[in-house]
C-alpha cells in the first residue's frame, strides 16, 4: 500500500526536528519549546513506553525536571523511602539474605551529604510514567509530535536538514525540513547510523532478559526492604545466570526480575510450549521463595549488555544523545539521567544558535562536554558490573558443580579459618560495592572544559584528592556544576526558602554576587539588554535580594563579597571574579559572555 502513496513535498518545517519520544528526546523537545523554537518531534512507537525500562532519577535528573516546573509530578508518581534504600543479596525474597549495601543517598553516612548537595534527593521513577509527564509538558507548549512515524532518510545542505520519514498508519511519505536534526532514537539509531557515526565498541557482555510481572509481595517486604535483590542460589543448576536481580517497578506488586542466562539459552521462547512455561513458572518460584504465592508474567523483553560510545556525537547539522551514543548496563541507574542532562546541555545552546544570539561554533561545545560524561559512564558502569562477581564468588557460586558451591556457601556460617576467610571475602566485596548504591560523584561530578566556560581568569584546578564515584567536588571553578545552599527572600525577614539552584537556569544566565558587588547586577542588566540575552543577577548577603540562610553559599562560593558567579543557562558555571573588577564591570562581563558564545 505504501509503495503507492507518493512523497510529499508539502513543505512541512521546523526548527528542530527530534527523532525519537524516550528520555532524551521528550526532554529535549521540552527544554527547546521553553525557548520559544519550533519543535517537532517523531517516533516509530505508537505511543509511550508501556514497560518500565529505566526507573532511577537521580538529584542531577530530577534537577533539569525542577527547571520545568515538573518536579512535583515526578513526586506524585515516584517512590522513595523503604522501596529505595538498599541493594541487598540473597537466597530469594523470602530467603536468607546474604548481606545489602545503603543506596541512593541512604543511610547515615549520605543522607546529609545529599542534602547538602541539591534541592533534590533520588527518586524511583519507571519510565513508563517519566515519558508520559513529559511528551504532556511538551505537547501542551507546542511541540508537535507524531507518533507511529517513522525515520527513512536524511540530506543535510546549507539549509540544515531535509528528513524523509512515513508515517506507519497511514502509508503517507513525506519530508520535513529543519534547521537541526536530533537522533534520540536509542542503541540502535538510524540517525547515527546514517551519519555514520563511529563507536568504540568492546565485547558485549551477553543477552540479558526482563520479565515484568505482578505478584503481592506486601508481607515478605515488611523486613526485606530494598530497591534490588540480587537472587543466588548455589543449590540450583543456574540455567537462568549466577544472579538475577529483582527491582521493585511499584512496591509492592509490580516486579522486573533481570535474567543473564546461560549462552544459547533463549527466555523469550520461555511460554512457546508446556514444559517452557514450567520454567517460568519454577524461576519466579525459586525467586520469590514461596509457592502460595501468586504471580502474573506481563511481558518478557531482551536487551544486550553494551560498553560502547560513540567518538563523537554530531556531524553537521546532526546531534544524537542518550542511548544513540552511550550504551551501557544500567548499573549506576544513570542512563536516562544521562540523556536528561545531554538535552539539558544542548538544548540551550541551540536555541541562542537559533535566535542568533551564539554563533554556530556554540555547538562544537555539546560533543566536546558531554561525550567524555558518556565515555565515564560506558566504562565505570561495566567496571561495576563485572565487580558483582566478586561478591557471587564470596558466597560460593562460582564453584564449577552444585555440590562445592553449597558446601561453599555453608562455609559463611561455620566457626572455621575457611570460613572466617569467605566472610571477610564477602565482607571486602560488599563495601567495594559501594560505589554503586553510593554514587553520588558519579552523578554530580561532571567538569566540562570547553570554550563555553571563560578560563583565562584562573589558574589551574587542583587534584581532588576524594573518591570520584562517591565524593562530590562542590566549587564555583568555572565548568562545575553550581553550588546548592538555601537562600530565604527579602531583607531580612525569613521567607520560603529557596536554593541558589532554582535562582539559575529559567532559560537564561545568573550572576550572584554579594555586598559591594552593585556593579556586576547593573553590568549584568546593560549587557544582557546590548546582547538581548536574558541574564538574571542576584544580590546574596544580609538586607540583599537574599539572606544566605545557612551561610552555605558563603562557604562554597569560593569568591569575595563584591566578587561574582557568573551561570549558564543549564547551571554550570560558566565564569567567576574573584573579587570587583579593577576595570569596567560591563565590558568585563561582555567580554566573558561573548567568548562563551562564540560571538
Amino acid at each position: 500500500m505504501s509503495r503507492n502513496v507518493p512523497i510529499s513535498d508539502a513543505g512541512v518545517e521546523t526548527d528542530c526536528l527530534i527523532v525519537g519520544a524516550g528520555p532524551a528526546g521528550a526532554s529535549l523537545a521540552c527544554f527547546l519549546v521553553n525557548y520559544g523554537v519550533k519543535v517537532m518531534l517523531i517516533s516509530e512507537a505508537p505511543g509511550t513506553t508501556a514497560t518500565p525500562r529505566a526507573h532511577l532519577l537521580n538529584m542531577a535528573g530530577l534537577e533539569c525536571m525542577r527547571d520545568l516546573d515538573l518536579e512535583d509530578e515526578c513526586l506524585r508518581l515516584g517512590n522513595r523511602g523503604d522501596c529505595l534504600n538498599s541493594i541487598r543479596w540473597c537466597y530469594s525474597m523470602s530467603g536468607v539474605e546474604y548481606g545489602r549495601i545503603h543506596a541512593w543517598g541512604a543511610g547515615p553516612a549520605k543522607s546529609g551529604e545529599v542534602a547538602d548537595l541539591s534541592p533534590c534527593a533520588s527518586l524511583d521513577l519507571p519510565q513508563s510514567s517519566l515519558e508520559p509527564i513529559l511528551i504532556r509538558y511538551a505537547t501542551t507548549h507546542g511541540v508537535i509530535c507524531l507518533f507511529n512515524t517513522s525515520f527513512q532518510d536524511l540530506e543535510q545542505d546549507s539549509g540544515g536538514c531535509l528528513t524523509s520519514v512515513i508515517n506507519k498508519a497511514t502509508g503517507q511519505k513525506f519530508k520535513i525540513r529543519s534547521r537541526y536534526l536530533f537522533g534520540c532514537d536509542g542503541a540502535r539509531s538510524p540517525v547515527a547510523a546514517k551519519i555514520d557515526l563511529s563507536y568504540n565498541v568492546q565485547p558485549s557482555g551477553g543477552v540479558a532478559y526482563n520479565i515484568l510481572f505482578n505478584a503481592d509481595l506486601a508481607d515478605i517486604m515488611r523486613h526485606q526492604t530494598g530497591h534490588l535483590h540480587w537472587i543466588m542460589q548455589p543449590d540450583t543448576g543456574l540455567e537462568h545466570g549466577i544472579a538475577p536481580v529483582l527491582r521493585m517497578v511499584r512496591p509492592w506488586d509490580k516486579w522486573m526480575l533481570v535474567v543473564f542466562p546461560k549462552p544459547g539459552v533463549d527466555i523469550k521462547t520461555f511460554g512457546s510450549d508446556a514444559k517452557a512455561t514450567g520454567q517460568v513458572e519454577d524461576l519466579m518460584r525459586a525467586t520469590i521463595g514461596k509457592d502460595e504465592i501468586p504471580f502474573e508474567v506481563l511481558d518478557i523483553s531482551s536487551w544486550r549488555v553494551n560498553e560502547t560510545v560513540a567518538e563523537c556525537y554530531s556531524k553537521g547539522n546532526v546531534f544524537c544523545l542518550g542511548d544513540a551514543v552511550h550504551r551501557h548496563p544500567p548499573v549506576f541507574g544513570l542512563g536516562s539521567n544521562t540523556c536528561i542532562q545531554d538535552a539539558y546541555n544542548l538544548g540551550w545552546k541551540v536555541a541562542m544558535v537559533i535566535k542568533g544570539q551564539a554563533s554556530p561554533a556554540l555547538l562544537e561545545t555539546y560533543n566536546v562536554e558531554r561525550q567524555p560524561v558518556g565515555q565515564d559512564l560506558v566504562k565505570w558502569s561495566n567496571e561495576l558490573l563485572r565487580n558483582h562477581a566478586t561478591v557471587w564468588r564470596a558466597i560460593g557460586m562460582f564453584e564449577e558443580d552444585k555440590e562445592k558451591r553449597i558446601k561453599a556457601n555453608k562455609e559463611l556460617s561455620e566457626a572455621s579459618e575457611a570460613g572466617k576467610r569467605r566472610r571477610q571475602e564477602l565482607f571486602d566485596a560488599m563495601e567495594r560495592h559501594r560505589g554503586e548504591g553510593d554514587s553520588l560523584g558519579m552523578m554530580m561530578n561532571q567538569w566540562y572544559k570547553s570554550s563555553a566556560v571563560y578560563l583565562d581568569d584562573e589558574g589551574p584546578l587542583g587534584p581532588f584528592t576524594g573518591n570520584f564515584l562517591t565524593q562530590v567536588r562542590v566549587s564555583t571553578y568555572p565548568g562545575f556544576r553550581l553550588p546548592h545552599a538555601w537562600l530565604s527572600r527579602g531583607k531580612g525577614v525569613p521567607s520560603k526558602e529557596i536554593s541558589t539552584v532554582d535562582l539559575a537556569g529559567k532559560n537564561a544566565f545568573c550572576l550572584f554576587t554579594g555586598h559591594g558587588g552593585e556593579p556586576w547586577t547593573e553590568a549584568a542588566k546593560s549587557v544582557g539588554s546590548k546582547l538581548g540575552i536574558p541574564i538574571n543577577a542576584f544580590a546574596i548577603g544580609f538586607g540583599l535580594d537574599y539572606a544566605d540562610k545557612y551561610r552555605d553559599w558563603t562557604k562554597k562560593r569560593e569568591v569575595d563579597e563584591d566578587g561574582c558567579v557568573f551561570v549558564r543557562p543549564d547551571r554550570y558555571v560558566a565564569w567567576r571574579a574573584r573579587r570587583m573588577s579593577s576595570t569596567s564591570c560591563e565590558e568585563k562581563l561582555e567580554h566573558v559572555l561573548r567568548s562563551i558564545l562564540c560571538l
